[in-house]
């Protein structure tokens, strides 16, 4: 997905928040300002969103002298999610349709981005997850991503967020262990999920994880290791969590894709063709014979 005008504000928003949590010294805010907005200005509008949000938030890192100012952010996120598991593991094997459940709590767990909002809280994910469990799914694919999942022998299940990775969790436990590949980031990047957020939320002891090389929001090949990119092309379905990856993945070709995602942009409602705040499964199955 291209970058939209839309999407300025909310790159500029995105700095103004992050420097506000972390940057305490104005002469640096001013120039932490000024270099988002000069790259803005120079920005190609035909990469992705997530392209220009790595740009910044890698710039933020360097001006802290910090390689990862939103771990506490993410750590609190991981315990407050592994403190729900159980009574949310139960709830999906009590459920009429386990599967069905284990999808839309993952999808509510999408809702711990901090690259949308800085003032997200235990409440506003509680409230999700009640939300998620009783409203229509947009584009509903359920039923052809648990087809898909049983005729695929290699499924790359592409991570997003610290916290929501739990969630994730109890979407991988309906499927067969051996057939997932779970990805993280490689290094941190906002509240993306890194490889100690997999090892600490169990998620290593569960499926093999990996992690796509790239310090970016989204899955940008031009951005990812060698060793992902064959990954992915060898993987027979994609499963794709978060907007970052519908944004750098939608218009792939040969592949199948299907994304999970809480929309929480007007821009990428638009681009989808739905409202801001559904709950996404869409199927973009576009394998040749």
């Amino acid at each position: 997905m291209k970058t939209y005008y839309d999407c300025i504000p909310c790159l500029l928003r995105q700095t103004v928040e992050a420097m506000h949590m972390f940057v305490k010294d104005e002469g640096i805010q001013e120039k932490l300002i000024r270099f988002v907005l000069r790259e803005i200005a120079d920005m190609d509008l035909n990469e992705t969103p997530p392209y220009m949000a790595g740009l910044i938030h890698r710039r933020i890192r360097e001006v802290l002298h910090d390689t990862d100012p939103y771990k506490e952010i993410k750590e609190h996120f991981n315990q407050l999610a592994l403190n729900m598991y159980e009574n949310l593991h139960k709830q999906v094997e009590e459920s009429a349709d386990p599967f069905d459940t284990a999808v839309r709590i993952a999808i509510a767990g999408n809702i711990i981005d901090f690259g949308v909002r800085a003032d997200i809280g235990p409440r506003e994910v509680e409230e999700t997850l009640l939300e998620c469990l009783q409203r229509p799914i947009a584009f509903n694919a359920s039923a052809e991503l648990n087809h898909a999942i049983l005729q695929a022998d290699r499924i790359l299940f592409l991570g997003d967020n610290a916290g929501e990775i739990v969630f994730d969790r109890l979407l991988i436990e309906q499927i067969p262990a051996q057939k997932v590949c779970y990805v993280v980031k490689a290094m941190p990047v906002i509240n993306d999920a890194i490889m100690e957020d997999a090892v600490a939320t169990g998620m290593t002891e569960l499926v093999r994880v990996i992690d796509n090389g790239s310090d970016a929001p989204g899955t940008n090949f031009n951005l990812c290791s060698p060793q992902f990119i064959e990954e992915f092309h060898q993987a027979d379905l994609i499963i794709a969590k978060g907007q970052a990856n519908y944004e750098t993945l939608n218009e792939v070709k040969n592949k199948d894709i299907f994304f999970l995602l809480k929309v929480k942009c007007p821009v990428i409602a638009r681009d989808l063709g739905c409202d801001t705040g559904a709950v996404v499964l869409k199927s973009c199955c576009r394998k040749t014979v």
